[in-house]
């Protein structure tokens, strides 16, 4: 389910975000002592039984082996999100609120950058993209113009002649695998395209994509098509490459904060009043956020600013005057029902309280 859906969702939930290592000989009764404790104090704090037998049929179910953490948020009807992460939490989270505390995702999010993965040889390429919600989508793309094997020996016209063909057909091959890289990046909206396999056909690939431009193209040293991919060191520079890119996007957006507040008709704003007041106008584009500065403050808000998704049950909610929201709920929830995007900063960049806000207009 996309975050937009989620913030959609009528509450209250539950919000989980915890540590789902299973890397020792004990882990399977660490992991039942661990769920044991949350869910009793889940159901201290109302949890409705159907939503806690939910989160009992997700944590029964290991996702992996190795160190990880884990994203769970459930409604009173549904288990909204079930989501892996590389490394376990800094610190577990478990919150019963009006709204879901959706920042583990979008810090998440905001690390996978949508990509397409093209191993290729001169007559065909397998393919593998990656979306938003990290869903892959595996293909393979095959040129139909064969033999594609230079003649590289002997002399004469008619070698000649037949250089020429096989360079045609490698030609062809090349513009039907990019064809095929292209549509596939557009389907799961790539920002970055990772060119894996021989030097030639990678180097072909990579200009045939120039142009239309569709992605940011990179090539990277990690085995052949025929001979078998090195999975190690392919998933280190994919996730690598990945990496730079999520940290240039951000970059981009900082660098529109810090144009835009050095200027007085600058169209951003910071702070945790500033941003209330922009959103409250539904004049926020782009939310940037740190969690970690913005802490447990609340923030006031008109309940009919979420559009009626808060409501009464396990949480008592006063639908007809302004109330408290833990700022790191409701900012991100608010900014998505809205239509903005989220960018979450960290560092030497974080802006003050926290939070900052690029306008849609003065």
């Amino acid at each position: 389910m996309k975050l937009r859906e989620i913030a959609q969702r009528r509450g209250p939930f539950v919000s989980l975000c915890i540590d789902a290592s299973h890397n020792t000989e004990d882990a399977e009764n660490q992991r039942a002592l661990r769920w044991r404790s949350i869910r009793e104090r889940l159901a201290a704090q109302y949890v409705p039984e159907k939503t806690l037998e939910l989160l009992d049929d997700a944590i029964s179910e290991v996702p992996g082996h190795g160190r990880a953490g884990r994203v769970l948020i459930a409604d009173s009807d549904s288990l909204l999100v079930d989501h892996v992460l590389p490394e376990p939490p800094a610190r577990e989270i478990v919150r019963v609120s009006a709204l879901p505390y959706l920042l583990p995702l979008i810090e998440q999010q905001s690390r996978a950058v949508p990509h397409v993965i093209a191993v290729v040889d001169r007559v065909g390429c397998d393919l593998y993209g990656v979306d938003e919600d990290e869903n892959l989508i595996e293909m393979t793309a095959e040129g139909t113009a064969h033999p594609v094997h230079k003649i590289r020996h002997g002399g004469g016209w008619a070698h000649l002649s037949m250089r020429r063909r096989v360079e045609e057909m490698i030609r062809r091959n090349v513009e039907e695998v990019a064809t095929a890289v292209r549509d596939l990046a557009d389907r799961v909206g790539a920002r970055i395209i990772v060119l894996v396999g021989e030097v030639g056909a990678r180097s072909a690939l990579a200009r045939a994509l120039e142009s239309p431009p569709t992605a940011r193209v990179v090539e990277v040293d990690a085995g052949a098509r025929a001979a078998g991919v090195d999975t190690a060191a392919l998933e280190a520079q994919v996730e690598q490459a990945v990496l730079t890119q999520a940290r240039q996007q951000q970059g981009q957006v900082v660098e529109q904060l810090n144009t835009a507040r050095g200027r007085a008709d600058g169209l951003a704003v910071e702070g945790l009043p500033e941003t209330v007041s922009a959103l409250l106008a539904a004049n926020a584009d782009t939310l940037l956020i740190d969690a970690k500065t913005v802490g447990d403050r609340s923030v006031e808000l008109d309940p009919q600013l979420l559009r009626g998704i808060t409501a009464a049950g396990w949480i008592e909610d006063d639908a007809t005057s302004s109330r408290a929201y833990r700022a790191d709920e409701a900012l991100p929830v608010v900014t998505l029902l809205q239509g903005g995007s989220i960018v979450p900063v960290e560092g030497a960049v974080v802006p003050r309280e926290g939070v900052a806000t690029l306008l849609r207009h003065r």
